[in-house]
Formats: C-alpha cells, sequence, structure tokens
C-alpha cells in the first residue's frame, strides 16, 4: 500500500492534465546529448547504441526487461507451500498489478510533461509527482521508493538463497547450502547472497543491470528448453501445473518471448558476454564436479531434503538421462565393434 499509493494518487490526479498528443512525440533523432545526459559509457557489442527513431533501445529494453522479470523466482519457494492450489491464481494476479502499476502511472506522466528522453534519469519520477501533484507527494515518492526497494531486496535474496538451496539439494553446490536454521530459512545462502549483494553494490547500476539480464535471458531459454524436452519426451509425467495447449501451441505461445529476449542479448556489451562466459563456465564445472561426486559428501546428490519429493523426481529424471546416455553409447561401441 506504501509503495503503490503515490502512483495511484498521481494516476487519479494526473489524469485531469494529460494531453493525449504527448503519446505520440518521438524523441529527438539525435541521441547525443541523451547519451550526455545518462552519463551512458557502456560501449560495445554487437549493436552500439542502438537507437532507430531516437529511442535508445538498450537502457530502455533492458530496465523494461529488469523490471518486468523473475517471476519464475517464485518457483524457488513453492516447495515451502502447504497448498499450491492458489500458487497460478496469485501469479496471474501478481502479473496484471505489475504491469498495470507500470503502465499508468507511465502513461500520466509522458502524458502530463512536456519531457525530453534524456530527463528520464534516476529519481525522475519523483520529480513527477511533485510538478503534477504537488511537492509533499514527492517526497511520499521518495519514501515509497525506499519501502519497495527493501521488500525487492528482501525477495530478490530470499529467492537467491532457497535457489542456492535447491542447488546443493540436488548436488550442484556443497551441501552446507542445503541446512536450514532452526526456523526453516537457509542460513548460509542468505549470508552468501548478502555478501554479494554488498560486493557488487559500488558497482555502476546500469552495468548490473544489463549483466543480470543478460544471465536471465539465458536461465529463461534454458527453462523454456527444459520445458519442451520434457513436453516431448515425459509427456505423462505427473506435472504440479500444466498449460493446457499441445507442444505446438506451446512452441507458438512462447515464440514471441524466446524472439523478445533473444534481441536484449544482442543489445549486451563485450564487457556483458564475457561475465556470461565466466558464469556460464563456472556452471557447467559445478556441474561437471557434481557428476563425478554423486556418492561424495562434499556434493551430496540429495542434501538434507531426502523426503522433498520435487528434489526426487528431479533427481530420478537426471540420472534416469544418463542413464540412457550410458546405455546408448555402450550400444554403439558393440555395433560398431
Amino acid at each position: 500500500v506504501v509503495a503503490m499509493s503515490p502512483f495511484v494518487i498521481l494516476v487519479v490526479v494526473g489524469s485531469f492534465k494529460v494531453d493525449p498528443s504527448r503519446w505520440w512525440i518521438l524523441p529527438d533523432a539525435d541521441v547525443d546529448n541523451t547519451l550526455a545526459a545518462m552519463d551512458d559509457d557502456i560501449a560495445g557489442g554487437l549493436l552500439p547504441n542502438f537507437s532507430p527513431a531516437g529511442v535508445l533501445w538498450r537502457p530502455f529494453l533492458n530496465n523494461l526487461f529488469w523490471n518486468l522479470n523473475s517471476f519464475d523466482s517464485a518457483g524457488c519457494l513453492v516447495a515451502e507451500l502447504n497448498s499450491t492450489a492458489s500458487f497460478v491464481r496469485s501469479m496471474m494476479m501478481g502479473v496484471l498489478l505489475v504491469v498495470l502499476g507500470y503502465f499508468f502511472p507511465l502513461l500520466i506522466a509522458i502524458g502530463s510533461l512536456d519531457s525530453e528522453q534524456a530527463d528520464w534519469n534516476d529519481g525522475y519520477m519523483a520529480v513527477i509527482t511533485t510538478e503534477v501533484v504537488g511537492p509533499w507527494l514527492g517526497a511520499w515518492t521518495v519514501f515509497a521508493a525506499g519501502i519497495s526497494n527493501i521488500g525487492l531486496f528482501q525477495a530478490e535474496l530470499s529467492t537467491d538463497a532457497f535457489q542456492l538451496m535447491g542447488m546443493a539439494d540436488r548436488g550442484y553446490l556443497p551441501e552446507i547450502f542445503s541446512r536450514r536454521s532452526k526456523h526453516g530459512t537457509p542460513t548460509y545462502g542468505l549470508f552468501l547472497g548478502t555478501v554479494v549483494i554488498v560486493a557488487m553494490g559500488v558497482s555502476d547500476i546500469d552495468r548490473l543491470i544489463e549483466m543480470l539480464n543478460f544471465n536471465y535471458g539465458i536461465a529463461l531459454l534454458l527453462e523454456f528448453a527444459a520445458f519442451f524436452k520434457l513436453r516431448v519426451s515425459r509427456p505423462s509425467l505427473e506435472r504440479p501445473y500444466r498449460i493446457p495447449l499441445s507442444t505446438l501451441g506451446c512452441a507458438l505461445f512462447f515464440f514471441p518471448t524466446i524472439i523478445s529476449t533473444v534481441f536484449v542479448m544482442s543489445l549486451a556489451t563485450y564487457a556483458t558476454y564475457y561475465f556470461s562466459l565466466v558464469a556460464c563456465i563456472i556452471g557447467y564445472l559445478l556441474y561437471a564436479a557434481r557428476r563425478r561426486n554423486k556418492q561424495g559428501r562434499f556434493f551430496d546428490s540429495m542434501g538434507n531434503n531426502r523426503n522433498n519429493d520435487f528434489v526426487r523426481v528431479a533427481d530420478e529424471l537426471s540420472f534416469h538421462d544418463e542413464g540412457i546416455e550410458t546405455v546408448e553409447e555402450t550400444e554403439g561401441v558393440t555395433n560398431e565393434n
């Protein structure tokens, strides 16, 4: 309520000051002034300073992608629920509220003021609420942003910690990350996440957003690939949720999302490509270590949650696939001989 109330007031009051013609005004085709105002020193990449119609698409799409992603992170916490009956409905409502919470305030903000693209910098929403409604709402917006950031920090830290715990449960990380406190929280995952956040807190926010988006894009593409693989190879597998479409229908449904994700990734800089390459190498090494240490204590394949159905089913599928690969390789060698 505290975080959203300034934007509700902005929409209600600002709707009387909107000039719809402002919604169709394109930015200046010369983006040099905008780049200077934004202090955007991130250069290079496959599409440096990509700006058709005068729009700086890299910062625009990166911020849009960053603000609207990570809904899948809620899946890291679903195993903690006693009942998942309302989970899908809650997620749909959450997506709708987040989209509306961005769309209408931005619509009112653009239509109420004659602002340039270069004006849209850090803290500009507080400037808008001040000019459209009054200084009191500008101060309230800053306070609400602080409360919202605290909530986002806690949500991100929690989902990251449970992701680490899930990886430890399956043997991709040391068993220590699967340990819980007496309150049921993954203590060591929370501690590691806090250390990483504090260490990266001094970095440039635009670089962090781009790197996070790129790696999140890779994760999304892998999730989609796993979704289709299980649809084809395990059609009868019992699932908590199932999309009521055929495999072809799902492919058509996901196609715009996949293309959009790849396009956002193509706008990244070379520094982001290098960062992602290192992250992928580390991930592969963890996977290789897990396969070589299935019976070891350091990478315990089931951690402290040996009765967890999600972990059990995932490991059964993983081991079954690895067994099939081994049998196929053996048969291939036999046939060759």
